[in-house]
């Protein structure tokens, strides 16, 4: 027999397990260009090959392309593995699966500790791509626990750890760069080294939700509520995400996720090195940036559950997405006019625009889906904005090195007109949405 449902408990969980999700994708972002430098000289194989193709450009460049590389491979294998983890909760249960995403994450981070050789620095990111996929369940879990007249204010928790996650993972990282554990002369491939403090860091809170989980969250998906037998057609299709049979609006809203995610997740790849090459940041500078930026975002979050019941889901998704492109253009050009006071105003522009569109997309499509299917819904909806998040930082990536810094941005900024475009196209009947 299923335990009573409890909200409050199960948001918690559900907050700390996104907020782990984005930390463990955001976290490397300051680190790329040192770990580059450390991994090369040790590195004979598959590092060594693929950066000497681009061996002539400026490091800064290769940094930038090292890091959008690898911020798709993660991101990519979660947009793989997001709708087949949502599914699979539909059939057996929100609990399992996502305790057993929590434990492959926890470990995935453990061999990172470790991980003084390349290889196996990228086992362990893409065990984490893959484990992080049941995010969706998550998320379906808090469409288990919360009725339509309180749906936006649930999922504005959802938005708030996506958007502190977004944030507090580079913070993370940048803050803890100059903390070294590692012995220097080892050349040892499993061994410390200089990022392991971050990756302890990580380790650390992925082992604590894990044993909140196992103590805190009780199944939310009643049996009699589960899916009988497997939805008909293939277990992994791509084109999920666009399929209308969800919901005639869940895939604009996907769209509109994966857009707005893009650009986003393009910008916080690049502006490490932005910062760093431009303005002479330290990653414990970014960390900072990054921190006022969280900050930022968690008091919009705020405001916003005050705020929805006046003005509407789909407004405040307005606001947050028309907030994007200023943002972007002040951040871009601080490549011709080097000033910390363009960098700062950017970013607070971005704080506006992740505090709103996270939890108002994801209430609007929640409400927008199959009431049956609400794990396979947001496995779609979470394997959008993991889509975006693979494209996001290898366009930028490819943007900032084939042509400069600053182009990438005001690219990104006339690309906001896309989800626009597609929320525009949203129709929602249900509430005050």
């Amino acid at each position: 027999m299923i335990p009573p449902r409890r909200p409050g408990v199960t948001l918690g969980v559900v907050f700390l397990t996104l907020f782990l999700d984005l930390v463990g994708f955001a976290i490397v972002f300051p680190l790329f260009a040192d770990k580059l430098a450390f991994y090369m000289p040790r590195d004979g194989g598959l590092l060594h090959w693929a950066m000497g193709f681009v061996g002539w450009a400026p490091v800064e460049q290769q940094a930038a392309l090292f890091g959008g590389i690898l911020g798709a491979l993660y991101a990519g294998l979660q947009f793989i593995a997001a709708p087949i983890w949502g599914r699979v909760s539909d059939r057996v249960g929100r609990r399992p699966v996502l305790l057993i995403g929590l434990t492959g994450s926890a470990l995935s981070y453990i061999l990172w500790i470790f991980s003084a050789n390349f290889t196996l620095f990228l086992v362990s990111r893409i065990i984490a791509g893959i484990m992080t996929g049941n995010v969706s369940v998550a998320n379906a879990a808090v469409a288990d626990v919360t009725t339509v007249d309180n749906r936006a204010r649930g999922m504005a928790v959802v938005g708030m750890a996506f958007g502190l996650g977004f944030v507090a993972g580079p913070m993370i990282g940048g803050l803890t760069a100059h903390l070294h554990i590692d012995d220097p002369l080892s050349t040892a491939a499993v061994a410390l080294h200089p990022f392991s403090v971050p990756a302890l860091i990580a380790a650390t809170l992925a082992v604590g939700n894990l044993i909140w989980a196992l103590i805190a969250f009780h199944e939310t998906l009643p049996v009699e509520r589960r899916a009988q037998k497997a939805e008909t057609g293939r277990t992994f299709n791509l084109l999920q995400v666009i399929d209308p049979t969800l919901g005639i609006d869940v895939p604009r809203l996907n769209l509109c996720f994966m857009f707005f995610t893009l650009l986003f997740s393009g910008m916080e790849a690049t502006l490490v090195f932005l910062g760093k090459y431009q303005l002479g940041f330290t990653p414990t500078d970014l960390g900072w940036l990054f921190a006022g930026l969280g900050l930022g975002a968690a008091m919009v979050q705020g405001a916003y559950r005050g705020l929805v019941k006046r003005v509407g889901v789909r407004q405040m998704a307005f606001v947050g997405l028309f907030a994007l492109a200023p943002g972007l253009l002040c951040i871009g050009l601080v490549d011709w006019y080097p000033s910390r006071n363009l960098l700062f105003g950017g970013c607070a522009m971005l704080a506006i625009s992740t505090g709103l569109v996270f939890p108002s997309l994801s209430a609007l499509v929640s409400l927008a889906g199959d009431p049956q299917r609400q794990g396979w819904v947001m496995g779609t909806f979470r394997s959008a904005s993991a889509f975006g998040r693979a494209i996001g930082p290898l366009a930028a990536a490819a943007l900032y090195f084939f042509w400069r810094p600053g182009g990438t941005y005001l690219v990104f900024a006339g690309l906001v007109v896309l989800p626009v475009i597609m929320l525009a196209l949203v129709r929602p009947k249900i509430g005050n949405a």
